[in-house]
Formats: structure tokens, C-alpha cells, sequence
């Protein structure tokens, strides 16, 4: 893979092949590549001016370049500025442009498209504000005015990239795999058959929320080697999973015969579904969580929505009562 096409590799963005390669925040310092004198000559110079991150602009214009060959139009060189909300930060930045190039803008505020519109055809600028025309239109279409909120898709990328790493962690911490614990927002511990991973997953997809989870046996030694992994992660993180004995006996013993594929039970495999073998473990995981002072969860007959929420809600209010 090129390493210009990773977006962090050298400082040096590459969306759909075309180069971002100056950045103009809201402090004003510029970061510029340096080009070569044949690479001026060639390309066709392109800005893309944002009040936000500049994303809806790089896509729009991705998809409208992919129209041109690239032996036809050189289109290496766009220039990105970001975060651009007021008069001042504009006007440094038509310093450094004329009408060799070409602006495309993003720009919710209607004042301020107004501003840049005048000021770049004043001086002759090829320039178009791509929100312009559809919100026109949809505002026709919905009989609606508009928020004129900058942001907000990126708001909503961030949200949905949240929840993809949440995934992404939760699937690697599944039941006890994962070494890096002290990363999980949330900790889950439970016996067996508890529904430790479909609540995992529902709060990974639904909230964006890092879940590791863990089964618990009833060994002391195995006990101690899981304190041990759990030495970095904060109580408040950690809620114990609890169901009724004869419920978990009933799920457990249909989970048994589903996997053995028949009536015949395996060796052994009775005590995994036996009532008085249960109430022993859940006896043991309730005065292991009380000794450590972890929240506990009763799953029993509930469903798995309810059950999240009621997880998330107790690790967020643990959280806010440690708070100093």
C-alpha cells in the first residue's frame, strides 16, 4: 500500500487520490508541502475552503474529478482550509490565492458564503459554495428554513467511527480474549450462559461503549488470576452479572444438548446444568463481587436492551459519585 494513501502517513492527507496538503486552522498557522516548480506549472490549483473539517467538499469533488483522466487534468494540488467561521481568517487566506485557482467552499453561515462569494469574484476567482444549491432546493422541498449549524456531519462521523472502534474492541475482549482491559469503558463478569456477549455487542453497536467480558469460575486460583488482570481497570468499570439458579440451569441444559447433538449427555457435562452445581457458583460469584465492590446486574428474565441500559446507566453513576 502507498503510504500517502493512509491519511496520517507524513503529515500528508490523500482522499480519493487527491492530495490535502494545506491546512489553515482557526489559529492561523499554515502547513504547506513544497511542490516542485514543473508540479506548479502542471496542475490545475484547486482550495477547498470549510467551516467545518472540509470532508463533504473532498467528497463531492472526488466524485466529479473521477469524470476527468487524470492524463487530462492534473488535479494533484487542493489545498484544504479548515475551520474557517469568520471574515478575518478568509481574508488571510485570499492572500495566498488568485484566479489561477479554483475555490470551492462549505460554508453553512449564509453571511459569510455572501462575504467570500463577493470577495473572490471581486478579484476574479472561479468559485461556487457546493451547500449553496442543495440546501435551496430542499428548503423548497421541505418548506423549512434551515439550522445554519457547521459541523454537524462531522459530528455524526465521529459517532459512527466511535462505534465501529467500539466494535471492533468489544469483538477482540469476547469472552476473556483481549489483554488490553484497562482500555474497556465497561467490564463484564458473569458465570456461563449469562449473556455476557450479546449485552457486550448491543451497548459496542447502540452507544459506542468498549466492552470486555469475562466468564467467571468457581476456582480461588482462578479467582486470583483474574484479579491480577484486572489490577488496572477502576472498580466503577467493572459490573457483575447475576440469574436465578433454575433459569440458568434450564438455559444451560439446552445449550448442553444442542452442542452434544444428542439426548446422551457427555462425560461430565451434567454438572454443567446441574441446579445445586449452579447455586454453588452463583453463590461464590456473589460474595466474590461483594468482597471486590462491584455493581451487580440481575439478568434474569429480561430482556437484553433492558439489561444494557441498566448496565451502562449504574457504570455512569458509579463514575459521577467517585468524582471528587
Amino acid at each position: 500500500m502507498n503510504p500517502l494513501a493512509i491519511p496520517w502517513a507524513n503529515g500528508f492527507h490523500k482522499c480519493g487520490g487527491i492530495g490535502v496538503n494545506m491546512r489553515l486552522r482557526n489559529t492561523g498557522r499554515v502547513e504547506r508541502r513544497r511542490r516542485s516548480a514543473g508540479e506548479e506549472h502542471r496542475a490545475k490549483k484547486i482550495v477547498i475552503i470549510s467551516d467545518g473539517t472540509g470532508k463533504t467538499a473532498k467528497r463531492l469533488l472526488d466524485a466529479v474529478l473521477a469524470q476527468y483522466s487524470p492524463n487530462e487534468v492534473d488535479y494533484s494540488l487542493v489545498d484544504t482550509y479548515q475551520e474557517i467561521r469568520d471574515h478575518k481568517s478568509f481574508d488571510r487566506i485570499l492572500q495566498h490565492i488568485d484566479k489561477s485557482y479554483l475555490v470551492i467552499f462549505s460554508i453553512i453561515s449564509e453571511e459569510l458564503s455572501k462575504y467570500f462569494h463577493k470577495r473572490l469574484s471581486k478579484k476574479g476567482i472561479l468559485n461556487i459554495n457546493v451547500l449553496e444549491p442543495m440546501i435551496s432546493v430542499m428548503s423548497k422541498f421541505l418548506h423549512v428554513h434551515p439550522h445554519f449549524r457547521p459541523g454537524i456531519l462531522q459530528a455524526i462521523d465521529d459517532s459512527y467511527y466511535k462505534k465501529v472502534d467500539a466494535i471492533g474492541y468489544t469483538v477482540e475482549h469476547d469472552d476473556g480474549r483481549g489483554t488490553h482491559l484497562k482500555d474497556a469503558e465497561i467490564v463484564l463478569l458473569g458465570l456461563s450462559r449469562t449473556c455476557k456477549t450479546p449485552i457486550a455487542m448491543y451497548l459496542a453497536c447502540n452507544f459506542g461503549v468498549k466492552i470486555a467480558n469475562i466468564p467467571i469460575i468457581a476456582d480461588e486460583v482462578i479467582k486470583d488470576n483474574l484479579l491480577t488482570r484486572l489490577a488496572d481497570v477502576p472498580r466503577e468499570n467493572i459490573i457483575g452479572l447475576l440469574m436465578e439458579a433454575d433459569i440458568l440451569a434450564k438455559i444451560r441444559e439446552e445449550r448442553s444438548l444442542y452442542l452434544a447433538g444428542a439426548v446422551q449427555a457427555q462425560e461430565g457435562i451434567q454438572d454443567y446444568y446441574d441446579i445445586r452445581v449452579i447455586r454453588k457458583e452463583l453463590s461464590f460469584c456473589r460474595r466474590f463481587f461483594d468482597e471486590q465492590g462491584w455493581q451487580i446486574v440481575d439478568v434474569t428474565r429480561r430482556a437484553i436492551e433492558e439489561v444494557s441500559l441498566e448496565v451502562l446507566t449504574k457504570a455512569e453513576s458509579y463514575k459521577s459519585q467517585s468524582l471528587p
